[in-house]
C-alpha cells in the first residue's frame, strides 16, 4: 500500500484538524474534509491546507480511496452510513476513537471497505498544538489487514509505532487510556482543590504542584511504578494517612473519594515492592476507618 493516494478527513474537531493537517505536512495528499457545519468545515479544510476542499460527507467517496473518521463516538457509525450510501465500496476507513473497534464501521464493511481504528495514544486539545504532538506517539490499532497496514503506515510516517488492540480487549485498552490521562487531570485538580483549602490561591497552586507532578510522572516512565513510590504509604506511615484521612474527609465528596482509592491501590502497590506485611495491615486498618494503635 502505498502511502500517496489521495486521504480525506471527516471532522472538523482538533483531532480531525491535528491528524489532517500532520499528515499534510509529510506529504500526504489531504484532498478534502466534511463536517456537519460547512462553516467549520472551511475553517478545518483551511488549516490543514490551502488545496483541500470543504465538501458535504456524501462527498468524500468521490475524492479520495481512504478516509479517517475523526468524529464524535457516537457519530461514527451515521458517517460511515453515509459514505456507503454515497456509494463507498473500496477502499480503507480508520476511525479514531479508542473505544470502539472497526464494528463501527459497519455500514461500508459489508460494502468491500477495508475499516480499523487508529487512535492516537495522546491528549489533544487543540489543533495546533496537535500537529507537533502527534509525533513519535504511540497508536492503537484494530481491524482489517489493510487498515491496520495504513494505520501503521500513518504512525511510522508521524516517527511513531502501533500497538495492535484485540478486539475483545478494547474497552480495557481505553479505560488504560482515559486513567493515564483524563484520571491524571482528575487528580492533579483534585490536590488543587485541598491546596485551596489550606489557603493557596489556585494558580500559586499549580505553579508549586508542577515540578512535583512533572519528576513524579518522569521518574514512574523511566524506573517504573514500583520504584518510582514514594510518600507515606510507602514507608508505611499509618498516621500520616491518618491524618491526610481526617483533611480530605471535610473536602468535595469526590476528592475524598479519590485519595482512598488511590491510596488503596499505592497500598497494592507498596505490597508489590515488599512492604511488610504488619505495616501493610496498620495501614489497611487506617484506610477502613480503624484508629492508628
Amino acid at each position: 500500500m502505498r502511502l500517496n493516494h489521495p486521504v480525506a478527513i471527516a471532522g472538523a474537531g482538533a483531532v480531525a484538524q491535528a491528524l489532517g493537517r500532520a499528515l499534510s505536512l509529510h506529504g500526504i495528499p489531504v484532498v478534502a474534509l466534511a463536517s456537519r457545519s460547512r462553516c467549520r468545515a472551511e475553517q478545518a479544510a483551511s488549516f490543514i491546507g490551502p488545496t483541500v476542499q470543504a465538501v458535504d460527507f456524501a462527498g468524500l467517496p468521490g475524492l479520495a480511496s481512504h478516509v479517517i473518521v475523526a468524529v464524535s463516538d457516537e457519530g461514527i457509525t451515521p458517517v460511515a452510513q453515509m459514505l456507503a450510501t454515497a456509494g463507498m465500496r473500496s477502499g480503507v476507513v480508520l476511525h479514531t476513537c479508542g473505544a470502539m473497534g472497526p464494528g463501527a464501521l459497519a455500514p461500508l464493511s459489508g460494502q468491500g471497505v477495508a475499516c480499523g481504528m487508529l487512535h492516537p495514544l495522546q491528549s489533544i486539545s487543540t489543533a495546533h498544538e496537535g500537529v507537533t504532538s502527534l509525533d513519535g506517539i504511540t497508536f492503537g490499532v484494530a481491524g482489517d489487514d489493510r487498515a491496520v497496514e495504513w494505520g501503521g503506515e500513518i504512525a511510522a510516517l508521524l516517527g511513531g509505532r502501533v500497538i495492535q488492540v484485540p478486539i475483545e480487549h478494547l474497552s480495557r485498552y481505553h479505560a488504560a487510556a482515559a486513567m493515564a490521562s483524563n484520571v491524571l487531570v482528575g487528580v492533579i485538580d483534585a490536590a488543587v482543590l485541598l491546596m485551596i483549602e489550606a489557603g493557596i490561591d489556585r494558580q500559586i497552586a499549580l505553579s508549586a504542584l508542577g515540578p512535583l507532578c512533572r519528576t513524579t510522572l518522569e521518574n514512574t516512565l523511566r524506573s517504573g511504578p514500583q520504584a518510582a513510590l514514594t510518600g507515606p504509604i510507602a514507608r508505611g506511615d499509618a498516621a500520616t494517612v491518618a491524618s491526610h484521612l481526617d483533611a480530605v474527609a471535610g473536602a468535595p465528596p469526590t476528592v475524598e473519594a479519590l485519595y482512598r482509592a488511590g491510596a488503596q491501590h499505592l497500598l497494592e502497590l507498596a505490597r508489590r515492592r515488599g512492604l511488610p506485611v504488619e505495616t501493610i495491615r496498620a495501614l489497611e486498618s487506617v484506610l477502613a476507618g480503624r484508629k492508628v494503635a
